[in-house]
């Protein structure tokens, strides 16, 4: 089925939000799927202090990385990638795809190699100095482990400026070739569509051979919504060192598009689309199991959703809900809607599903804003969610919860940190990443990374922060620095996973705390 597009007036209102908000994707982006700039250069002249190097083995291998944000100049960014770190603080080995989108200077997508140094400090919060990147010459990183990690973009002595978020993942490169993408994915881009601000959910099989085949998708694009449509394309392998590869896919529009992609292993892909515009990107996951049934969707689940609302100003939403593996879900929802925040309780809702594994369920059922979506299961435990009545563009992520019942306990111990959004006081982009140390009772420590727009603020502590849990997963985080403060709504996952919405009114904010 397709609802026409809205042509002129929705282009409109997103050259008003990405005026607004800097970032034409930015909560689409950030929707948590667990999960830059024009001109080559040296590194970056910002006054960006290395960490002490005193954790600089954590980094040592070979990794895909991820991030999209905004520039300056209102062009929407996003790159993909691969660098190896030799746990001495060097970076070699390294490219990169950055595209650059939509008004301003959007210039497509560059591809350049490049190197660097980097230095991890005891706290797991380091740095990445980088040379010859069409991009982000500095990166602000937080590790969680040997294997993955959480960044932001911290330069500014480029013109225009980028804010942005990622991560990156340690690659697997057995799987750097062609016979190994074999299988069921589901995948979740979002980005700028013809239209305006864009989101596509759906799934798809890797023949393992270069074809895609027996897809599905819905797209969002500008309030257009195209629902459960066929799909199909083609892959190949450039690189068998880096894992970089080409894809290009048919059915979203009236011609093919095309991506580049870095992969991280057999399971998990990083697209990024390589035209002018549309310019979408997101993750590609290996499928959840089959057969699909009712019983799919069962337990605890915990959830965040962004984009743009109606008007085209920013909206981001979480929840927690219960589906009852017999076609009901029913829960708890928290929305900012351009800092107008609301809290709501949906009722029993029915959802239904296909043979392919599309489900489908009214969210927010009661609440300022609903959200009609169309949900693809992953084997890794998320659900990849989109909306598509229409009156939004929104998608992100359910995260199946384990651990619970939860409270202040079940968040005890070290993580790291990111928060991407709109500060709506200046009308652009804010992103932070972090340390965070939770006591198991209710009190919090750590340093934060802050970039709101290029105005950087490097090691800002935090004190008198404090957060709550309830049994169901949500509750309350609240970060103080000598920066800024952020009062969060929180989500948990597990033990090692809390997700955000920010309710601040000043402020539409959606991020991820990992152990």
């Amino acid at each position: 089925m397709q609802v026409t597009n809205q042509g002129d007036e929705m282009r409109s209102k997103v050259v008003m939000y990405l005026k607004r908000s800097g970032r034409g994707a930015l909560l689409l982006a950030c929707a948590v799927g667990f999960l830059s700039l024009s001109g080559c250069g040296g590194s970056s002249n910002d006054n960006v202090h290395l960490g002490s190097g005193a954790n600089n083995s954590l980094l040592k291998g070979q990794y895909a990385f991820s991030f999209s944000g905004s520039t300056s100049a209102q062009t929407f960014v996003t790159a993909a990638g691969s660098f190896t770190a030799d746990g001495n603080g060097n970076i070699t080995t390294a490219v990169e795809d950055v595209t650059f989108a939509g008004s301003g200077s959007g210039s497509g997508t560059k591809n350049a190699s490049f190197t660097g140094t980097y230095a991890v400090g005891a706290d797991n919060r380091g740095n990445a100095l980088l040379k010859g990147v069409p991009g982000c010459a500095t990166w602000q990183l937080t590790i969680t482990s040997s294997s993955h990690g959480l960044m932001t973009c911290f330069s500014t002595a480029h013109d225009p400026v980028v804010t942005a978020s990622g991560s990156f993942d340690l690659q697997d490169p057995s799987t750097f070739s062609t016979s190994k993408l074999q299988g069921k994915y589901v995948f979740n881009f979002s980005g700028l569509g013809v239209n305006g601000l864009a989101a596509s959910a759906g799934q798809w099989t890797m023949n393992g051979a270069g074809n895609i085949s027996s897809g599905e998708f819905d797209l969002n694009d500008g309030g257009g919504v195209t629902v459960d449509s066929p799909l199909s394309g083609s892959y190949s392998i450039k690189s068998s060192s880096t894992g970089r590869g080409m894809a290009t896919l048919s059915g979203f529009y009236t011609s093919p598009i095309n991506f580049v992609f870095y992969i991280v292993n057999a399971n998990q892909i990083k697209f990024v689309e390589t035209d002018l515009q549309p310019a979408i990107s997101g993750e590609v996951l290996r499928q959840a199991a089959g057969p699909f049934t009712a019983a799919t969707l069962h337990g605890g689940y915990a959830a965040i959703l962004g984009g743009s609302d109606s008007g085209g100003f920013p909206i981001g939403a979480g929840a927690v809900f219960t589906a009852n593996g017999s076609g009901t879900l029913s829960g708890t929802m928290d929305q900012n809607d351009d800092g107008f925040i609301a809290n709501c309780s949906f009722p029993s809702t029915a959802y239904v599903f296909g043979s392919g594994g599309r489900f489908s369920a009214t969210l927010g059922s009661g609440c300022p804003t609903a959200f009609q979506v169309a949900m693809y299961p992953a084997a890794n435990g998320t659900v990849q969610i989109i909306n598509v009545d229409g009156n939004s563009v929104v998608s992100g992520s359910a995260n199946a919860q384990i651990g619970g019942p939860f409270g202040v306990g079940t968040s005890n111990g070290n993580y790291a940190l990111n928060l991407t959004g709109t500060n709506l006081s200046t009308g652009s982009e804010e992103d932070i990443t972090g340390a965070v140390t939770a006591d198991g009772a209710g009190a919090l420590s750590g340093t934060l990374d802050i970039n709101n727009a290029g105005s950087l603020f490097q090691g800002a502590a935090l004190a008198s922060s404090s957060y709550t849990t309830g049994s169901d997963g949500r509750g309350s985080f609240i970060f103080n620095s000598n920066a800024a403060s952020f009062n969060m709504q929180s989500y948990q996952v597990s033990p090692n996973t809390v997700l955000f919405l920010d309710i601040d009114q000043g402020r539409v904010m959606t991020g991820v705390m990992q152990k």
